[in-house]
């Protein structure tokens, strides 16, 4: 799919309804640094930095299907501990979810998954290493806290009537099935039945072994080694994926099942759809991958998401291969916003057009960036005639953050501030040069003579401009500063500018 087509998959799957149902579970990290060995034990010592806590399993699929522009219903057991308490408030914390019912079950333990991250002596494991560089650290312990046996018979009638209350307002199911307990055979096959009674798909990524349990559903969305499991048929780089009789083994299973289709998730080698029509590889593109925890449940909210929506399911299949391309970047069970999808599509097919952000899109865009704790710089300007002194500009403003967003006065707005003759170069190909440059991650064309209502949309963390400005000229320095953002004011190239250069062309020097 090119880029035109994932935006348009991405803007309809935007308010796309579904019901989640499964083993939610906290999981919580400790970052700390490991300084020395214990003297009562070979182990290190850990000294603690920071803990962490978000929702987890079914959990993490909500939290994606939240942040790729769903709506979400969510079923699920908790226990009555502590951990119970602070996923409910987690869940709450999801903007998307219009309704939650999470059976309590005395007795029971919610399942918690600490993890232990430790940085080498004297490397920081401060907020500001968010994502990626975490992960040059090492995970040294994770333990579980759970319950795994059988939800009671009550439970399970609490959850099917919340399924049956709800099941007309979403647009599709889906079971993320991780074998704590809370989806027993019965239950799937009721749950399963009056969703496709209902004529809505269901999506499963299961756990067990025996797929009879999951039968009707739409997709299974196992990886490659749950699918040999369950299915007694080579996954691996080594099978013959393109043979007629491995095709054929793979189809009669999902006739026997009364599958849809199968979508495998096999790491570094992508995703294989197979369907009724045959076999449909994805491949991933070359990364460095920091961390594939939670990455299948990106996966399954991307493809859920598309299909409910009315995408096909090797369409689908494209989105949830580039999402995965981005969770797996991250450090953790991680989100993936959108616009990532985009970027991971034009990191695969370089375009700096996914760059230039629509005016009425940049105010969301911006939001998201900050729930991903990025610091967000901005600037502004003409650019008219791009040269060294703009590029010094940029390159330094980008070292001052993670992102830098660049305002652009569009054509009309340039000939408002510099008359008539300007601007020399056109919006369309100002704005293509700067996105160009490896420093930009983000332009937006504005029209306004000043950049006010824009800044009022992306409230940035740091604005910058030229030295050739006093603080007190910067337009937006004091309503920055009213919410603690900063300015910061960047020398200038003497003897270097637009205007400088249009004059030397004129007088053919």
């Amino acid at each position: 799919m090119d880029h035109q087509s994932i935006g348009n998959l991405l803007r309809a799957i935007a308010g796309t309804r579904l019901l989640v149902v499964g083993d939610f579970m906290v999981d919580r990290t400790i970052y700390g640094e490991a300084s020395r060995i214990s003297p009562e034990a070979p182990t290190p010592v850990i000294r603690v930095a920071e803990t962490r806590q978000q929702l987890g399993g079914a959990g993490n699929v909500v939290r994606n299907v939240d942040s790729l522009g769903g709506e979400v219903w969510c079923a699920g057991v908790v226990g009555d501990d502590e951990a119970a308490g602070i996923l409910k408030e987690l869940l709450c914390e999801v903007r998307a979810c219009r309704a939650c019912s999470m059976i309590q079950e005395p007795g029971r333990k919610t399942t918690l998954k600490t993890r232990v991250v430790a940085a080498q002596a004297g490397r920081s494991l401060s907020r500001a290493q968010e994502g990626a560089s975490l992960y040059g650290h090492q995970q040294v312990l994770r333990f579980d806290e759970e319950t795994t046996h059988a939800v009671s018979a009550d439970t399970t009638a609490q959850i099917l009537g919340f399924a049956a209350d709800v099941i007309g307002d979403v647009q599709g199911v889906v079971i993320s099935d991780y074998a704590k307990g809370a989806l027993q055979p019965t239950f799937l096959q009721e749950l399963i039945g009056m969703a496709r009674a209902a004529c809505k798909p269901v999506f499963v990524d299961p756990k067990a072994r025996d797929l009879s349990r999951y039968r009707g559903a739409t997709v299974l969305t196992p990886n490659a080694a749950e699918a040999e499991a369950a299915l007694g048929i080579s996954f691996s780089a080594a099978a013959d994926v393109s043979s007629i009789a491995w095709e054929r083994a793979v189809q009669d299973r999902l006739e026997e099942l009364s599958l849809d289709a199968l979508l495998i998730t096999r790491g570094p080698e992508g995703l294989s759809l197979i369907d009724r029509t045959g076999f449909h590889h994805f491949p991933t593109s070359a990364r460095e991958v920091f961390d594939v925890t939670g990455a299948g449940d990106t996966v399954l909210a991307a493809f859920a998401l598309a299909v409910a929506s009315g995408a096909s399911c090797r369409e689908a299949a494209q989105l949830g291969n580039l999402a995965a391309g981005v969770a797996v970047g991250k450090a953790g069970a991680a989100v993936v916003y959108p616009f990532e999808v985009e970027r991971e599509l034009d990191a695969r097919h370089f375009s700096a057009e996914s760059k230039i952000r629509p005016r009425d899109e940049i105010g969301a865009l911006a939001e998201a960036l900050r729930r991903e704790k990025k610091k967000i710089v901005f600037t502004n300007g003409c650019f008219d005639l791009l040269h060294v002194g703009h590029m010094y500009l940029l390159r330094e403003a980008k070292k001052l953050g993670d992102v830098l967003i660049v305002g652009l006065n569009s054509d009309a707005s340039v000939r408002r501030l510099k008359g008539d003759e300007r601007p020399i170069v056109s919006q369309e190909d100002r704005a293509d040069a700067i996105a160009a440059l490896e420093c930009v991650d983000y332009l937006v064309v504005f029209d306004e003579p000043d950049p006010m209502d824009l800044l009022q949309s992306i409230r940035p963390d740091v604005l910058v401009k030229g030295n050739d400005y006093g603080e007190a000229e910067v337009v937006g320095a004091e309503f920055l500063k009213g919410y603690g953002g900063v300015v910061r004011l960047v020398p200038v190239r003497q003897g270097i500018s637009t205007t400088r250069l249009l004059e030397k062309i004129r007088s053919g020097g």
